[in-house]
């Protein structure tokens, strides 16, 4: 019995409900196996991250990708563990001490604030008498501490978590590594995957165009920031040493990890640095505490003014380009789904689901998906009275095109 060489195609109601059926199981998939979604997304950040040296030492030793990629990791994994041995307990001591610290200032900080504010302030030759100023800061900061309280008992409970599971974290930075080298080998089959999957005849330019934006935004994100929270951590830790803040390590390695939350995270960052100096009583400046904050805090502004206005456009650069307001839901959101790898990342994914969510909206009006960027009108050339003799100026390419068209 002859058969048919083509397979049929399918009608629209199966091919929906293929769809929906294959979108319902990865969800369920991704609900029982949410505990995988962290440790796979870290291993493939981590050989995102590293595939620049790869592939320079692929082009300039004429290693293979695999002998690349045996020097990489063990230099890698090398560097992680000493400057863990070499800082990890201070690491440690420091975070501890700044949860503790940061709990006692929001019970027992609205007294103290109280009691200097009420002393009077020295400015020059102007003084400022405290004491007749009625803040009412104990019910402020009972205010702000009923509103913060549930994340810092969550911070203290997760140091005290990673503390009691030792073992179990270091099993699993284990299957990161492992997982990272393997994503680091098949990392350049991803895009010929993508490409035979998703090429179709007369999409080709989209998946192009998609994938040129995609690179752009998580390249920009994840490298620029990453570079640029290390030297936030440097900067940072160094002033608020320099400045004798206590828990200045705790503190600059808190403000790298908040530099990946645009807009929020430098305010939260800024706020704890300038309420550890208030409170902790002496400093090696003989400053006031009151005068001693005013200084941290404008030393943190400063930086965090030259972060955003010099080096974030150049190391980062516009890779995300989305509304403050529309970053600060999405790392909101992304902490309740994901924890602090979902603040993290809240920024680049939110850019990305805006980038196939324009594409799709276009093309569902029959738009050009990526338009063109407006040309500005060029000017009308402004006519001279006179014309200029041939003595005078020399004819040059332009005057020669001219007398070339009135010659036809």
């Amino acid at each position: 019995m002859p058969t048919n060489p083509h397979s049929p195609s399918w009608s629209t109601t199966t091919k929906v409900f293929v769809a929906a059926f294959t979108l319902v199981v990865i969800g369920l998939a991704v609900w029982r196996f949410h505990t995988l979604i962290g440790p796979l997304i870290i291993a493939g950040i981590i050989a995102y991250l590293l595939n620049p040296i790869i592939v320079w030492l692929e082009r300039y030793t004429h290693l293979s990708r695999g002998l690349a990629i045996a020097v990489v990791y063990p230099i890698f994994a090398v560097i992680v563990l000493a400057v863990l041995i070499a800082a990890g307990v201070t690491i440690y001591s420091q975070i501890i001490g700044l949860i503790v610290t940061i709990q006692e200032i929001f019970w027992t900080g609205p007294e103290q604030l109280n009691t200097l504010l009420s002393q009077p302030i020295t400015f020059g030759p102007w003084t400022v008498d405290g004491s007749r100023i009625d803040l009412n800061m104990v019910e402020v900061m009972q205010q702000v501490l009923a509103v913060i309280q549930p994340a810092l008992s969550q911070s203290a409970l997760f140091v005290g978590y990673v503390a009691s599971t030792t073992a179990t974290l270091i099993g699993w930075t284990i299957v990161v590594f492992v997982l990272s080298i393997y994503f680091a080998i098949d990392l350049p089959r991803f895009a010929g995957l993508i490409s035979q999957a998703i090429y179709q005849p007369g999409y080709r330019r989209d998946v192009e165009q998609l994938l040129h934006e995609f690179g752009s935004i998580w390249n920009g994100y994840l490298r620029g920031q990453s570079t640029l929270a290390l030297i936030m951590v440097v900067i940072y830790s160094a002033m608020l040493w320099l400045l004798g803040v206590r828990f200045a390590l705790a503190l600059g390695l808190l403000a790298g990890v908040l530099d990946f939350v645009p807009y929020l995270g430098p305010t939260i960052i800024l706020s704890l640095s300038t309420l550890v100096a208030l409170f902790q009583g002496d400093n090696w400046l003989g400053f006031s505490p009151i005068w001693y904050a005013i200084l941290v805090a404008l030393a943190g502004l400063t930086i965090q003014q030259i972060e955003g206005n010099w080096l974030n456009p150049r190391i980062v650069g516009r890779a995300v380009g989305l509304h403050p307001l529309l970053v600060i839901i999405g790392a909101i959101m992304g902490s309740t789904l994901a924890g602090i790898l979902g603040v993290i990342l809240a920024a680049p994914i939110i850019a990305t689901i805006k980038l196939l969510g324009t594409y799709g909206w276009r093309k569902m009006f029959d738009l050009e998906p990526f338009p063109e960027p407006e040309l500005l009108p060029e000017p009308e050339p402004v006519l001279a009275e006179a014309k200029p003799s041939s003595k005078e100026i020399q004819p040059g390419f332009e005057d020669l095109k001219i007398s070339q068209l009135g010659n036809e």
